[in-house]
């Protein structure tokens, strides 16, 4: 009896250490799940700097949250702003590309707006037209602020103003912000039609042989000679 009482209490010590030990089915406590299921955007623009007229390409990487809805993207400066929609690809991948013929020479921001984990824009744009229009949170229906008219605020300070809205009470949108220059294009200098000085030829004149100069010396001395003998 002794013997076997021995065996069963040995046999009920492993087994409760292995129980402790077995992770519990169904939770992943790891911190590399956690952080991938936070929401992440990273954008660029290429080129960083263009010329009136070529194509300017934004891209960039969003992860985590719910982004069925894609991401919203904002470029302005001045009286420009234009607000588009982008799907995001299988790998996380989202690209659009402006066309600049028209723009104005200028600093232009751009800023990246990644819906979050509810999968919705919570600032977005009620245009009225093309390029214009008021910023509004959707959780509230209130006015955040104008990007033109009366009290309109527009590039840095717009771009202040956006990314203050992102951080609104309520608000899980996450953005990420970039700029790009839009120059003038360079024009090339007009080729020169004036023609080249034509050069003329002179023709030197010829200096008298010194024979022949004292030849007409002796002749007029004779003369002059001649003349005071009279």
């Amino acid at each position: 009896m002794t013997s076997i009482s021995s065996y069963s209490v040995l046999f009920c010590t492993v087994l409760l250490i292995a129980l402790i030990a077995a992770p519990v089915s169904g939770t992943d406590t790891s911190v590399n799940a956690t952080t991938a299921a936070q929401p992440f955007i990273s954008a660029e623009v290429s080129p960083a700097q263009a010329a009136v007229g070529d194509p300017v390409t934004v891209s960039g990487v969003a992860t985590g949250g719910n982004l069925t809805a894609g991401v919203q993207i904002w470029a302005f400066a001045g009286n420009y702003v234009n607000v588009s929609t982008v799907p995001v690809n299988t790998d996380g991948t989202f690209s659009k590309t402006y066309q600049t013929a028209g723009l104005p020479p200028a600093t232009y921001y751009v800023i990246v707006q990644s819906p979050g984990k509810d999968g919705s824009l919570n600032i977005v744009m009620d245009t009225t037209g093309s390029y214009s229009g008021q910023v509004v949170n959707t959780k509230t229906g209130n006015l955040v602020f104008n990007f033109t008219g009366t009290g309109s605020v527009q590039d840095s300070a717009a771009a202040a103003a956006l990314s203050d809205a992102f951080n609104l009470p309520g608000v899980d949108d996450i953005y990420t912000k970039c700029t790009f220059q839009l120059v003038a294009p360079v024009t090339s200098l007009p080729v020169s039609t004036t023609n080249a000085p034509v050069a003329t030829t002179t023709t030197k004149k010829s200096p008298l042989l010194f024979s022949t100069l004292l030849a007409g010396l002796g002749v007029a001395g004779s003369a002059f000679a001649w003349h005071s003998r009279k």
